[in-house]
């Protein structure tokens, strides 16, 4: 157990779903932007610095999706097989039943990703969400599963590569239902650590996680606009935090209007 490990929180790149709201591509891929903020926006920027527990990375968490499967790898592979431990691990994938928000068998990601383990997949039904453990209203259990199980590694600095739904489940404190809500951009990353309870706040649970500080500061200071990130170098990178328009909202189960739980946004 490592209640004082630092977590650090990414989204996934553009992907092709993401240019036009298109939830019916099923488990679409990154687009040609996307493999580029992935690279700019967090592999160039961990290796100049920016991120400085970086160094000290020794597990990497991925969602068995495909845009976080390759975000993951596309930002940990060199260190991943130089020996970086990594686990797919399908309770953090994203939060719809929608088809880009399903993902794919265990025998066609390992034909896409040869030499990669999905043992974590096999031990429970991930693909289904009609019903059983991965349906919406089950969602507050499943993103304390995942709190619990970061808190009890032993791995002091851990990176989760995950969705911006399920993001605003695991931190629901950081996402309240007013507007203006501070959205994960494409390939933008926010670092956590335990806070030091032991019972169930109504906020978060015994697990609740705690944005750093020179985080918060970091994303204002690269933020130059709603659409652009600046790089330690100085270049700009496109990246937003475009979701599901207002119009669509409980029309395609991506959404919840319900105001005690954070809006879903992909």
């Amino acid at each position: 157990m490592a209640p004082n490990s630092k977590i650090i929180l990414i989204r996934h790149g553009e992907a092709t779903h993401n240019l036009n709201d298109d939830f019916q591509q099923h488990d679409p891929p990154l687009t040609p932007l996307g493999k580029e903020q992935c690279v700019k926006l967090l592999k160039e920027a961990f290796a100049a610095g920016e991120w400085d527990d970086f160094k000290d990375l020794d597990l990497v968490i991925i969602s068995p999706l495909f845009r976080t499967l390759e975000t993951g790898f596309h930002v940990f592979g060199d260190q991943i097989e130089q020996g970086l431990k990594y686990v797919i691990l399908p309770e953090i994938q994203e939060t719809s039943p929608n088809p880009c928000d399903t993902g794919r068998s265990t025998e066609v990601l390992q034909s896409l990703f040869p030499g990669v383990d999905f043992k974590e997949c096999d031990r429970t039904n991930w693909l289904v969400k009609s019903h059983g453990f991965y349906t919406r209203d089950n969602l507050p259990i499943r993103a304390a599963f995942v709190r619990k199980w970061l808190y009890e590694r032993p791995e002091k600095v851990i990176a989760v590569v995950t969705h911006s739904g399920f993001l605003r489940w695991l931190t629901p404190q950081d996402f309240p239902f007013v507007e203006p809500r501070d959205k994960y951009r494409n390939c933008e990353y926010r670092t956590y650590e335990f806070a030091g309870i032991q019972n169930d706040d109504g906020d978060g649970g015994p697990y609740k996680l705690v944005e750093e500080q020179w985080s918060r500061e970091l994303r204002k200071a690269k933020r130059l606009d709603h659409e652009t990130l600046q790089t330690p170098s100085g270049e700009t990178v496109r990246s937003t935090d475009t979701g599901v328009p207002r119009e669509m909202h409980g029309l395609d189960g991506a959404c919840d209007d319900d105001p005690d739980q954070p809006t879903i946004v992909f």
